[in-house]
C-alpha cells in the first residue's frame, strides 16, 4: 500500500509475524550546502486503535545527495514492530525537517495483509526510489511460509484513452519461491537500456498450485 507523495513515501508489509514499514525520502527535497544536498528529519510513528498506542517509534536521519539528486546516503527507514493487531489500528507519521523548520504529518489505518504483501523498490546509487524504472529491483515480502510459483512481468502502457489504458506485456519472469514466513526478498534486473521514456507497470504474482494466491501492481516510469 502506497500513501503520500510529498515529502516521503509509506510502504506497509503487514507479514505473518510482524509489522514493517518504510520510510523513503524524495532527494529533491534536500537543502544544497555547498557541494551537495543535506536533509536531517526527526521522525516519529505511533500505532494506535482508540483505546490505546501500541507502539512507537523514533528516529533521526541525515541524507545526503549530489546537486543531482543521486542519494550518496541510504534514503529510506526502515520500522519493525511484532504483535500489532491487523484490524482498526491508525498509523500517524511525523517528520520534523531540521533545515526547513517545518513539520509533516500522515495518517491512514494498516491494510489487511492480503493487500499489503510485497514492496518494490529500485536502487539509485546508494537510496532507492518506487517510481522509476530502473535495471536493479528489490521486491520485499511476507507470505506465509510454503513454497509458491512466482510470476513478475513488465508492461508498457501502449495506448491511453480517457479513463482507459492498456498495458502490453513486454517482459515476463517465472521462477520458485520456498517462503520462510518472515521477511523474505527477491532480486530482479530489467532490461531497460532501450525502452523508451514513458509509462510502464510492473505486476507481482504467486501461485498456489494455479490458484493466484497475492497479486500486486506498482506504476513506474521510465524518464
Amino acid at each position: 500500500m502506497i500513501y503520500g507523495h510529498n515529502l516521503f513515501e509509506v510502504r506497509w508489509i503487514i507479514g505473518p509475524f510482524a509489522t514493517h514499514l518504510w520510510l523513503v525520502f524524495e532527494p529533491a527535497h534536500y537543502v544544497q550546502a555547498s557541494e551537495e544536498c543535506i536533509a536531517q528529519y526527526e521522525v516519529e510513528v505511533f500505532l494506535r486503535d482508540s483505546s490505546r498506542v501500541y507502539a512507537y517509534s523514533r528516529k533521526t536521519l541525515r541524507l545526503k545527495s549530489t546537486l543531482q539528486e543521486l542519494p550518496t546516503t541510504p534514503n529510506f527507514a526502515h520500522f519493525k514492530w511484532e504483535n500489532i493487531p491487523s484490524h482498526s489500528i491508525q498509523w500517524e507519521i511525523s517528520v520534523w525537517d531540521l533545515e526547513r523548520y517545518v513539520n509533516t504529518l500522515q495518517k491512514g489505518f494498516l491494510p489487511p495483509p492480503k493487500e499489503s504483501w510485497s514492496v518494490s523498490l529500485f536502487y539509485w546509487g546508494k537510496g532507492v526510489n518506487s517510481s522509476s524504472l530502473n535495471p536493479s529491483h528489490l521486491c520485499l515480502y511476507s507470505v506465509p511460509k510454503g513454497t509458491y510459483l512466482g510470476q513478475v512481468a513488465l508492461y508498457h502502457a501502449e495506448s491511453s484513452l480517457p479513463e482507459l489504458t492498456r498495458y502490453l506485456s513486454i517482459e515476463e519472469r517465472r521462477f520458485t519461491i520456498n517462503a520462510s514466513g518472515e521477511l523474505d526478498t527477491l532480486q530482479l534486473y530489467w532490461r531497460v537500456r532501450d525502452l523508451l521514456p514513458g509509462r510502464y507497470l510492473i505486476g507481482f504474482y504467486l501461485y498456489k498450485r494455479e490458484e493466484l494466491v497475492y497479486g500486486a501492481f506498482y506504476p513506474v516510469l521510465r524518464k
